[in-house]
């Protein structure tokens, strides 16, 4: 039972993620947490230690994420061919990925794998905040309030 309240833990965080069209990210900005987060420099550490823990919740975190990514593909707007790659395609992508990209996060490596292998294109970049120039139309300055633009 431990397993899948971890697993589910690692999904969640991805899932919110990518579903960037929803009512809550479109409200504030999405955090991110798990083992994503992590720079490739440390996969590669990890690598080197033997230390199979660490890849392996990473893993297990790329293949939530993975997962996380197939639903948004389905469900988006865009046509996305579901992604499906095991630990065996997996680690040496990302081994790969990280041993060129050290100071990347290990999220971009994931992303990059899984438009690589048919996926969706993820789009990272935080939003702009609207500058003066251009005001939140969904909150009227207040001297606007009750005014219709025609």
């Amino acid at each position: 039972m431990s397993r899948l309240r971890t697993r589910a833990a690692l999904l969640l965080p991805a899932l919110a993620l990518l579903l960037g069209g929803s009512a809550l990210a479109q409200t504030r900005d999405v955090k991110l947490s798990g083992m994503g987060i992590r720079k490739c420099s440390e996969w590669q550490q990890w690598k080197e230690a033997r230390n199979s823990e660490s890849r392996a919740m990473a893993l297990e975190w790329t293949q939530g994420f993975i997962a996380g990514h197939n639903v948004y593909a389905r469900t988006g707007s865009g046509a996305a061919s579901p992604v499906v790659a095991n630990v065996n395609v997996l680690i040496p992508l990302l081994d790969s990925y990280c041993q060129k990209n050290p100071e990347d996060r290990i999220l971009s490596g994931v992303v990059e794998i899984t438009k690589s292998l048919g996926g969706a294109k993820v789009n990272l970049a935080p939003k702009a905040a609207p500058t003066p120039n251009q005001p939140n139309q969904q909150n009227p300055r207040p001297e606007q309030k009750g005014r219709l633009d025609s």
